[in-house]
């Protein structure tokens, strides 16, 4: 009982004079993680395709009128799935626009039609369509060329 009672108080001195703090460590690059739909985002690239951009961080959105500033049309975005999947679809763009290095995006006309029928374009998406209807949510990819 001695010899547990003395490897229990040397234990505890050892542990409460040890340090708990790490050792500091560099930055590191906040990554943001695909969202559901990135894989299911089509391109189609504007301009040639080696030329590589790195990744943006911010991107601007214009959904009812252009930018004030000139700018470039580097990619039409693409995301097929059903009206209900528009925010994860519209996420899955924005993300893969910032992957291409876009500094903005503007929207463009959402194509709804039935799974077996024709396409009835509206500029804004629909409403009231049958529920095997499907969606192609675009989006151009652009960057600023005032820089």
């Amino acid at each position: 009982m001695k010899y547990l009672l003395t490897a229990l108080v040397t234990t505890l001195i050892f542990t409460g004079c040890s340090s708990t703090r790490l050792p500091p460590q560099k930055p590191q690059a906040v990554h943001e993680a695909a969202p559901k739909f990135a894989r299911r985002v089509q391109l189609v690239m504007y301009e040639d395709p080696v030329v590589t951009r790195e990744p943006s961080h911010h991107l601007d959105i214009y959904d009812l009128k252009q930018p004030d500033r000139p700018f470039k049309e580097i990619a039409l975005l693409t995301c097929e799935g059903a009206p209900k999947e528009e925010a994860p679809m519209t996420e899955a763009i924005f993300y893969r626009a910032k992957q291409l290095g876009a500094d903005a995006v503007l929207s463009a006309n959402t194509s709804m039609g039935d799974q077996g029928g024709g396409f009835v374009m509206t500029p804004r998406g629909g409403f009231g369509m049958p529920s095997g209807s499907r969606c192609v949510f675009r989006a151009r990819a652009i960057i600023y060329t005032d820089k």
